[in-house]
């Protein structure tokens, strides 16, 4: 396993949502929210870090990529002090959301040089395994112990989020151990 330090890029996360909702019949906020977690827990368990570099939140209907999230948000239209304003520009003429505010609008095909080959490959295996999946099923699959833990914190706070710590991720996956020590080292 090799260490790696991965920071959140916005152009990467742009290109993966792209990725991700053109691999997908009708593509939902909340599929392709889910696509990305459950790509990066199989990228963690194969090389001991999230090809995101996003930090991940716990949040009723599951563990939501906090920086993707607010670029889906961005091309919805919201503006707030959570939304970087650089977000609108760069997903202009990229992505759109449907006016049921659900359904996401690819609106030029991903750059693949901005996703790694295990990137890839990792969010083509969570396409295949969660992809087109009932909101529900999807939802269940993805209360996961890391987002249990999480989400009894955020019942404690205002917001009604509660961050996810990456080895609580790790601790899901079935080389959890190594993962474990490898974050932590």
């Amino acid at each position: 396993m090799i260490a790696k330090e991965i920071s959140f890029s916005p152009e990467a996360a742009l290109e993966s949502v792209l990725y991700i909702a053109s691999s997908l019949r009708q593509p939902t906020i909340h599929e392709v929210l889910k696509i990305r977690y459950f790509a990066d827990k199989l990228h963690l368990g194969k090389c001991g870090w999230l090809a995101s570099g996003d930090d991940y939140v716990a949040m009723k209907f599951g563990p939501v990529a906090s920086g993707t999230y607010n670029l889906i948000k961005a091309a919805r239209g919201d503006q707030n002090g959570w939304i970087h304003p650089a977000f609108a520009k760069l997903v202009e003429g990229t992505l759109g959301v449907d006016a049921d505010r659900r359904t996401l609008l690819i609106l030029r095909k991903p750059n693949l040089d901005r996703l790694s080959p295990v990137d890839r490959e990792s969010i083509d295996e969570a396409v295949k395994q969660y992809g087109n999946m009932p909101f529900e099923e999807r939802t269940e699959l993805s209360h996961d112990g890391a987002w249990r833990a999480a989400w009894s914190a955020a019942a404690e706070d205002e917001v009604g989020q509660s961050p996810m710590a990456i080895e609580a991720i790790a601790g899901t996956l079935p080389n959890a151990q190594e993962l474990i020590e490898h974050i932590r080292a």
